[in-house]
């Protein structure tokens, strides 16, 4: 009776290594940010991978919009308020998307954390280009993120054209440069030649 009653201690702790692993598991990685942030590199056409995705997420402060791949040229950064830069991050984003507003690039930032912190940053900030929410995990399923931050850009066939982990020097000619690129490219996906 008493050996029972000594096993009852090691099975709860069996189950609450169990539960800590799978919570585990659930979670996102975060950059350390040891690196500088650097230009976006794009991937060349014939090793870019597809995407299927047509989501519907919540806009901070209000609304809905709609995430759907091989419509137009489209960049995703996941990301987070609390992490290392942000402010920086997404001032230079918002700035870089302002430049390519006239153009077909869409430009979002897509955060995971609740409403309220989000929205006080947003509002905090004053930032132009769309806030989306995707707490449950809808976006990130079709188009996964690894870590936090990371930058996805879709190309107008709805295909990877730069997938990359870490901070963004958003200001740099080069990312610029392949910004251009995947809005000039055709809708068939092969890259215009600009001399």
């Amino acid at each position: 009776m008493q050996r029972r009653h000594a096993l009852i201690p090691l099975i709860v702790l069996a189950f609450l290594l169990a539960g800590v692993i799978a919570w585990r598991v659930e979670l996102i990685r975060v950059d350390r940010g040891r690196d500088r942030p650097r230009p976006l590199a794009l991937i060349p056409v014939e090793r870019r991978a597809a995407v299927s995705c047509d989501v519907v997420l919540p806009v901070v402060p209000v609304g809905m919009a709609r995430v759907r791949s091989a419509e137009h040229p489209l960049l995703i950064h996941y990301w987070a308020p609390w992490e290392r830069d942000s402010r920086a991050q997404s001032a230079a984003l918002d700035s870089l998307a302002q430049e390519f507003r006239s153009g077909e690039l869409r430009i979002v930032l897509v955060a995971f954390d609740p409403f309220p912190s989000v929205a006080r940053y947003v509002g905090r900030q004053r930032l132009r280009l769309p806030v989306l929410l995707d707490g449950p995990g809808e976006l990130r399923a079709r188009i996964p993120c690894p870590r936090v931050p990371h930058t996805v850009v879709l190309d107008r066939a709805g295909r990877v054209a730069v997938a990359q982990s870490g901070e963004v020097d958003w200001l740099s000619p080069e990312t610029r440069r392949v910004l251009e690129a995947v809005e000039r490219e055709s809708a068939a996906g092969e890259p215009k030649r600009v001399s």
